[in-house]
């Protein structure tokens, strides 16, 4: 869907392409990190608790930072370390709550919370990757390319490893939802990468990283969980890192 959607782009919107030339390593390195996030994130939510995935998950911007600057030369302002750090802080609380005992050592026991970790590590690189990617080529090309690359090696492998859940994806009911996501997931990442020409990679990845918070807080509203006191005081520090993030630039 993503590739099509900029094939689309360039054939309507009158983008110009871009050779890559030396930028493949850099595209080749994106197609393995998104590769292996969306595995690692797919394990963690369809085994574990999605209130400790989200908030484990937004732990990426601090991943960022070191990447971003040996790639694009971009470290965070004074203010925007201290956004990075609120942002952090606020999901790091989110999630302590949801482990036995409330410590960092029972949460990270946790196959789920491990597998978000990893997921996470690789999303702060491919962020990084993203951004330099952009800036390089521009977000058509760059997009293009990495889409077109990611989706054949997944095609690929699901061919040889799941040809029958592959196969059931052209259902109609769950041909809906494939489109769906692939819908969302071109205009979110259109729009993450446009603004990753705009800003440092940890500022837009914290603020995009903000999304995990609402499976926390809905599962209070929804679902009685307890500990809602801990759980708002840890939404207002991120938010407030949000905030710092947004002044920074």
């Amino acid at each position: 869907m993503a590739f099509t959607g900029w094939l689309v782009v360039f054939a309507v919107g009158g983008a110009r392409f871009v050779w890559p030339g030396p930028a493949w390593l850099g595209i080749a390195a994106s197609v393995i990190l998104v590769t292996a996030m969306s595995g690692l994130l797919a394990r963690a939510s369809a085994r574990g608790d999605l209130s400790i995935v989200g908030p484990v998950y937004a732990l990426s911007p601090i991943f960022t930072i070191v990447p971003d600057a040996l790639l694009s030369g971009t470290l965070p302002s004074p203010l925007g370390w201290v956004g990075v750090g609120l942002a952090v802080t606020g999901t790091v609380g989110l999630s302590r709550g949801n482990a036995a005992g409330g410590s960092l050592r029972a949460l990270f026991r946790r196959r789920d919370a491990l597998d978000a970790l990893l997921a996470a590590i690789f999303l702060g690189m491919l962020s990084a990757v993203d951004r330099w990617g952009a800036l390089t080529l521009g977000p058509p090309t760059y997009l293009l390319c990495s889409h077109g690359i990611t989706a054949s090696v997944n095609v690929a492998v699901a061919l040889v490893r799941t040809p029958a859940a592959l196969a059931a994806t052209l259902t109609a009911t769950n041909l809906v939802t494939v489109l769906s996501h692939g819908v969302l997931g071109l205009s979110g990442t259109a729009m993450q990468t446009s603004a990753l020409t705009l800003a440092p990679a940890s500022y837009v990845n914290a603020v995009r990283r903000l999304s995990g918070l609402i499976a926390v807080l809905l599962g209070g509203a929804l679902f009685r969980e307890a500990d809602v006191g801990r759980r708002l005081t840890a939404a207002v520090l991120a938010g407030a890192g949000a905030m710092c993030l947004l002044l920074a630039r």
